[in-house]
């Protein structure tokens, strides 16, 4: 721990973290360069129409971004681009420590004389409904680590989820957990798309362009590139199956893998009803406001008409790029710097400080209380567990006796004494778990503390910044939270920080 107030820790003890991008921080650029060279902007496909729409579409959600906007498209400020789904009250953790590592870009690229326009893609197009339907809190009382809020449709449906309304239940739930009166941008009736939007513009406040990526311009800006995927289709998609050849081959799993005998999925098309239809062959680009663009298209969309300089994504994004790589040279497009998210969790300084108080490691906090604790009593957890097999042995001695005894006797006696032998083992150990436990659980300022560090940071047994929604977090600290996390995270970084509110 290198900052007693928001500790350090390496991304390595981070569970369930993508192995390639370890590798890749490490240095590996088999699949994927990580150039940090001093960017210089580059004239962007952006017509008037698009400019005109970003700023319109913008001032509607509360962000006055003309000046950033114009000079992008002037080819004066760099850009840097991230994006997210609009997941209900602003999702979890991450895509805050998203906009707060583009923001944080921002400043380092000014302060080096470098003017910069951020943007954020909303990622509208996406039809998982349940996954932008659903928020996770802090459970306030009970056994449970988290509440879990979620609405569902009762049916499968393809509709792109960024124009469906809220549903009102799922905010009357969120108010009434929160005791809290129904905001603006909660308001009756209002898309997840204009809520999302809104929050952010009332959280971050500005220095931040949304891009909502079901624009029409956005779509008309973007037709020359899906003309050119069209005619190299064939081409696209032996490309894609080789690099995705080569990355298993390597020892990675690839993060887009096509069903068996049929081809990459890179576009849909949105019908009348706003369903995503699946194209299979080179789309017809006459009306591209109604071509939808796949987890592989999507980051050549970006880099075709914002000629980012950057990009900053989370693990997954980062794997598309190992696999997409090699088509921005096919296809012409210039590719940007691909930058890592910060990863940061939160939580209130007085659970910080227990890391200190009682001598616990940040990476510890990934398993069990109960599990922590015993490394601290490691005399009396190894008199017990001495004790245990101690009395296991002399047990099966016994029995080991009466088996001589009676066998000769009752040979249908083997079955019973076999059962007895394994219940007793259990039994045995089940009893000297319960002694290790109570044993661990003697220091209860201790336990309690540990108890608590879990529950904040790895609740249910899934890392925090995951699950866990910044909206009840924002809403206790306002824009203290928003300016911490600029200030501690570290884009591009192979270590996370636990931030101290």
């Amino acid at each position: 721990m290198t900052d007693a107030a928001c500790p350090r820790v390496s991304l390595a003890h981070y569970p369930g973290f993508n192995r390639f991008v370890l590798d890749w921080l490490g240095g590996d650029e088999r699949f994927l360069p990580r150039r940090d060279a001093t960017p210089s902007a580059t004239s962007p496909n952006a017509s008037p129409e698009l400019v005109n729409a970003l700023i319109g579409s913008n001032q509607r959600w509360g962000l006055f971004v003309r000046e950033d906007v114009e000079r992008w498209a002037r080819g004066e400020n760099v850009a840097i681009i991230a994006g997210q789904q609009v997941g209900f009250a602003g999702g979890p953790i991450y895509t805050l420590a998203k906009i707060a590592s583009l923001l944080k870009l921002k400043r380092e690229y000014e302060a080096r004389g470098i003017s910069a326009t951020v943007f954020f893609w909303l990622a509208t197009e996406d039809h998982d409904y349940n996954e932008v339907a659903v928020l996770s809190l802090p459970a306030k009382e009970g056994q449970r680590d988290l509440l879990h809020l979620r609405a569902t449709r009762g049916f499968e449906s393809k509709e792109v989820v960024g124009p469906l309304p809220i549903p009102s239940t799922l905010v009357d739930e969120l108010t009434a957990h929160m005791s809290m009166e129904r905001p603006p941008y909660f308001r009756d009736g209002i898309t997840f798309r204009d809520s999302f939007a809104e929050l952010i513009a009332t959280t971050v406040g500005s220095g931040i362009v949304l891009v909502d990526a079901l624009l029409p311009e956005l779509r008309r800006a973007g037709a020359p590139l899906f003309a050119s995927i069209g005619a190299q289709w064939d081409a696209i998609q032996r490309e894609l199956a080789t690099r995705s050849a080569a990355l298993h081959d390597a020892g990675y799993t690839p993060q887009v893998v096509p069903r068996d005998s049929e081809p990459y999925t890179l576009f849909f098309r949105i019908n009348a009803r706003g369903e995503r239809e699946l194209i299979t062959e080179p789309p017809d680009v006459t009306s591209p406001e109604t071509i939808s663009t796949s987890a592989l298209t999507r980051p050549l969309l970006q880099d075709f008409v914002f000629r980012p300089a950057v990009f900053v994504g989370g693990p997954a994004e980062v794997s598309y790029y190992a696999q997409i790589g090699s088509l921005h040279e096919l296809l012409g497009i210039p590719m940007p710097r691909i930058a890592l998210r910060g990863h940061a969790l939160v939580a209130p300084k007085r659970v910080v400080r227990y890391f200190e108080r009682f001598d616990i490691a940040p990476e510890e906090i990934f398993s069990t209380a109960d599990d922590i604790l015993a490394t601290r009593e490691p005399k009396g957890v190894a008199e017990i567990e001495t004790v245990r097999d101690e009395a296991k042995r002399d047990l099966m001695k016994q029995i080991e006796r009466i088996s001589d005894l009676a066998l000769p006797a009752d040979h249908a006696l083997a079955r019973s004494i076999h059962r007895s032998v394994g219940h007793l083992e259990y039994h045995f150990d089940k009893l000297a778990e319960r002694a290790v436990r109570g044993l661990v659980r003697k220091g209860r300022d201790r336990y309690a503390a540990v108890k608590e560090l879990i529950a904040t940071l790895y609740p249910d047994r899934v890392v925090q910044d995951r699950i866990v929604g910044w909206y009840p977090w924002w809403c206790d600290s306002g824009r203290f939270l928003v300016d911490r996390l600029i200030d501690e995270i570290e884009p591009d970084s192979d270590a996370f920080k636990v931030v101290s509110l």
